[in-house]
This record gives structure tokens, sequence and C-alpha cells, in this order.
């Protein structure tokens, strides 16, 4: 984008702002297919976005949209976090690493909006953080707006659809998942593996979920989020907005009636979104992460419609039965008044 058409920009009308949980509950109420087009991703549907309100100071909260004619619009719900280095704006969409977005109806429209958020930002004296972006132009558009960076952060890897008579794992791994399975049998414990898009069975499970989470935080010896009020508070609340969706899958091994390993999905088109996943590591012996893994897999490219299974933020490929590609994603940063962004 020319310096000529950044100034215009940014001496262009202001966005609208809208400040505070009221004000933004109502934009949402009244924007519903702003934040449900098609391509949003799950962590940043009106939905997510709801949720995340619940769980967020109230008076940090704030919104910005701006509109160019009936159907062309562009908004950002957006959150300011005090850190070390000072005052923070970040996106109210993704979080914990899953993948945000914003609606805008092409990157002309975005990089007005990008002018107004700098605008704001320098009134509130707060620099720009917004992450887990997509690699798309409406994203650069925006950065441009704010006269900020684009930097990469972790991709999302992914596993597409294999060809036809092509196996989905390779050989070793389907070895090792062979020998997982003849330890069940030899020891003579019993294994069960459930689907279910069930609210009530969902709700029924989330305590077992739970225990899995601080299983595998004290196995690796870190601190589990769900230890403090706020971090099972935002765990629950994600959780939440995608039984909110409709597509949540929870998927459970149980050995010998125990919860082994858990998986929760987002289904629905042809993207197949893991969202979480762990196992409980007394059971460790019979890799049942590695187990129920493949059988996700299996099972979502046992629907016609489903290309790729991705998850949903940027997990380490070495920890995944199989990854095929990888998905960018990026960060828009600005420091205070146009000035370098703090790490």
């Amino acid at each position: 984008m020319s310096a000529p058409s950044l100034e215009r920009l940014r001496t262009a009308g202001p966005g609208h702002v809208l400040p505070g949980r009221a004000a933004v509950e109502a934009h949402l109420a009244g924007s519903a297919d702003l934040h449900a087009a098609p391509g949003t991703p799950p962590t940043a549907t009106g939905a997510w976005l709801r949720r995340a309100l619940d769980v967020a100071p109230p008076a940090a909260v704030w919104a910005l949209h701006v509109q160019d004619g009936p159907g062309r619009d562009a908004a950002l719900v957006l959150v300011d976090r005090v850190h070390a280095t000072g005052t923070r704006t970040e996106l109210l969409a993704g979080g914990g690493g899953h993948e945000a977005s914003f609606p805008a109806a092409d990157p002309a429209l975005a990089a007005r909006l990008g002018a107004a958020l700098a605008r704001e930002a320098d009134r509130r004296g707060s620099s720009l953080h917004l992450t887990e972006l997509p690699d798309d132009p409406r994203v650069h558009a925006l950065a441009a707006g704010a006269g900020a960076r684009v930097e990469d952060v972790l991709p999302v890897p992914e596993v597409r659809r294999p060809a036809e008579g092509e196996h989905l794992v390779s050989a070793g791994v389907r070895k090792n998942l062979r020998k997982a399975r003849n330890r069940l049998a030899a020891d003579g414990v019993r294994a069960e593996l459930t689907f279910s898009t069930d609210p009530d069975v969902f709700e029924a499970t989330l305590p077992e979920l739970e225990l899995a989470h601080r299983d595998r935080d004290a196995a690796h010896g870190v601190a589990c989020p769900l230890d403090t009020p706020a971090g099972r508070a935002v765990w629950r609340a994600r959780l939440g907005a995608l039984g909110d969706l409709g597509r949540r899958e929870l998927a459970v091994l149980r050995l010998d009636g125990a919860l082994a390993a858990h998986v929760v999905a987002v289904r629905g088109g042809a993207r197949h979104g893991v969202f979480e996943g762990c196992f409980v590591t007394r059971w460790a012996r019979y890799s049942p992460g590695r187990l129920l893994e493949h059988e996700v897999l299996q099972r979502a490219f046992a629907d016609p419609r489903t290309e790729v299974v991705d998850w949903m933020t940027g997990v380490a490929p070495e920890t995944l039965l199989v990854v095929t590609g990888e998905r960018r994603r990026l960060v828009v940063r600005r420091g205070r008044s146009g000035g370098p962004a703090p790490d």
C-alpha cells in the first residue's frame, strides 16, 4: 500500500467505537451474520466471542466497527490487558493459541479498520498484539492501515485426505498401534471407544476431562491453568462456546472403565478441527492417546465432506501421528503511538 493511500486512511472518518461489555454484547446480537461469514474459524464466531466476554474484564472489552455502505462492514472485538510492558490491545477471538479472525468485506475495508484501530489505540495509550490470524489479504491490509508489523507465529499442522489406496499413517506408526493393541489384549485390559455430540454426555464427562488435564500437566512438571479459578473459567467457557455451535464432538477411550484419553473436536464442512486432546499417564503403556488419535482421524475422513483435519493450534508436529501440511498464521504488532512493539 502506497504512502499517499495510507495517509488518506489515517485522515478518514473514525470507526464506531463500542466501549464495555454491554456495548459489545449489543454489537454481537445485532451483527450475528457478520461474525458468521463463510470460512470463520469456530474460535472466532459470535458463539466464541460471547463466551469470551463472560470471562473478560467487563470494562476492558470494546469493539470497533467501520462501514462503507450496505453489506460492506468490518469489525474487531478487542480486550485491553495490562502486561509488564504496559497496556496491550488484543483480540477477543482465538486465545490459548487458537486461530482468530475478524470480519471484513474486502482488504480495502480492512485497511480502513486498521487505520481506525491505530487511532483508538493511540488514544488509549496501548500497543497492539493481534495474534493467531490467518495469512489472508485482509490481515495484511489491516496491518498496513494500522502501520503495524506482520510476523509469523507457529503454523497449524494439518492432515489432508489421503489419496485413494494410500494409508493414513506410515508403516512404522501402524506397527506401533498394533503393539499397543496387542498389549491391551495380553494384559486383559478392556477398551471401550465412544463418540458423542450429546451435551448431557459432555457435561457428565467434564470432571474426568479436567482430571486428565491436571494429570498431564503434573506429569510434565508444569502448572495447570485449571488450578486457578480464572483459568478454569476460561477453559470451561471455550468448551461451552464449541457446544453453542452445535458441532462439538467428544471422543473418549476408556480402559477397564476409566477414562484413558479424550479428544474434543469440531465437525462440519471440509475442515475437521481437533480442539484439545490428552491422555492419562497411568495408561501410558498402551499409548491411549495414539490409539484415540488414529480413530479420530479415521472417523473424520469417513465423512466424504472432510478434506482436512487440523489441530486448531500450533501443536509441535513431532507429537502427532501424521502431518501432511501446515497453515500459516500471523501476528499483527504495533507499539504505543506507532513505536516499536514490545516483545
